[in-house]
């Protein structure tokens, strides 16, 4: 059985971390929208209504790629490459999709009209931070589970060879 095999996948765990990614990536974003347009709905340009269909369509883009990312992230077993390579490209598509949710939908026009003062570029480099020890935890948790993991695919492989 390979690393990257589907049949290593513990999808129970996968979905618990899709749902946390999807809740927090997706749903946020689309709600901030929503009380946005709701609550400030005169006082809203044709620019901000622009910024923050921008900000919903990023999010549900790079949210749905993190979200994916996470999911096989957390189907795979500690100590896999696949699970340290999922864990990376996560960490790395969170720092994108800051850039992309907070930056580049030009939402600070947006909150700056309804009175919010936020400096989206220093949140999203604090988000960007903030997904720097997944990227090394997915490569430390390689590192600390790698030989109980392939002591553990030994085993199944001696198992599944005496059976036959």
């Amino acid at each position: 059985m390979g690393e990257f095999s589907v049949k290593a996948l513990n999808v129970r765990d996968g979905i618990i971390g899709a749902l946390v990614a999807a809740g927090s990536l997706i749903a946020v974003p689309f709600g901030l929208s929503s009380v946005i347009r709701t609550k400030y709905a005169g006082s809203l340009t044709p620019d901000d209504l622009h910024a923050l269909s921008a900000l919903v369509l990023y999010a549900v883009v790079f949210g749905a790629a993190v979200t994916a990312t996470m999911y096989l992230y957390g189907c795979y077993p500690k100590g896999t490459k696949s699970r340290m390579f999922f864990g990376m490209v996560s960490g790395i598509l969170i720092v994108i999709y800051s850039f992309m949710v907070l930056v580049l939908s030009g939402l600070t026009p947006v909150l700056m009209d309804i009175g919010i003062r936020l400096d989206t570029k220093y949140a999203a480099l604090m988000v960007a931070y903030a997904s720097v020890p997944l990227v090394f935890s997915a490569g430390g948790d390689y590192i600390s589970s790698r030989k109980k993991w392939l002591e553990s695919a030994r085993s199944i492989q001696t198992r599944t060879v005496s059976a036959r």
